[in-house]
């Protein structure tokens, strides 16, 4: 595939307008824990140079054409935009300690999946969309049509030049625990221009009745 970009301009029918006057995102609410903060930082004292990633490398092995197209394409568009190793990604890891799992109860979403990422000084994630194969294929072993969302947990108070782009909507001032989501299909990155590191949750899941994003927003403190 020549650009992945390209492709979902055709085949999905978000607005693709920049100057649309939208909100493409939803604030949904807030975890709270005195033991947050220590956590997290209990969580980057664990990570390794094992946890840096890449968006312009693959991460593990495609499981049928369909995908390397994909992935092929939106490489493409990492490369002509002038992406690269040294200014895409950061570390994560999923090997996380039990108030993360427990937030992940309290989601509300079936079957959750979920990933701890460090944003460092000048790393992007670039323009993207989430398809959500992998989770639907590999992990969840749902079929393509089941209703999936990822809930954005912020694991830092927001401060200068942490940027949070989805769709139409820029976040920011957000405070820790703040949990956001957005339909998928809708493009959205990230960034780090400031001087401190960002840090940030998701969870990935199958949409349920009791899932947060189906209710009015508010504290969840545990």
């Amino acid at each position: 595939m020549k650009s992945y970009w390209d492709w979902n301009k055709e085949n999905f029918d978000w607005h693709f307008d920049s100057q649309k006057k939208v909100e493409d995102v939803k604030y949904v609410g807030r975890f709270v824990s005195d033991e947050l903060e220590s956590e997290v930082q209990n969580v980057v004292q664990s990570l390794t140079d094992k946890d840096n990633f890449s968006e312009t490398r693959i991460k593990g092995t495609y499981y049928n054409k369909e995908s390397q197209d994909f992935m092929e394409g939106y490489h493409n568009d990492l490369e002509k935009a002038g992406f690269s190793e040294y200014n895409t990604g950061g570390r994560q890891t999923r090997n996380l300690p039990p108030i993360f799992h427990k937030m992940a109860e309290l989601s509300g979403l079936d079957n959750p999946q979920i990933m701890f990422l460090e944003q460092p000084s000048g790393k992007i994630i670039p323009w993207h969309r989430d398809s959500y194969n992998n989770y639907r294929r590999n992990f969840a072993k749902v079929s393509d049509d089941t209703e999936v969302i990822r809930y954005l947990i912020q694991l830092n108070d927001w401060n200068w030049g942490h940027h949070v782009l989805v769709g139409n909507s820029a976040i920011h001032q957000w405070k820790l625990g703040d949990i956001h989501c957005w339909e998928e299909g809708i493009y959205h990155s990230t960034a780090n221009s400031g001087y401190w590191p960002r840090y940030c949750f998701t969870i990935t899941g199958i949409v349920t009745d009791n899932s947060l994003h189906k209710k009015s927003p508010k504290k969840l403190v545990f």
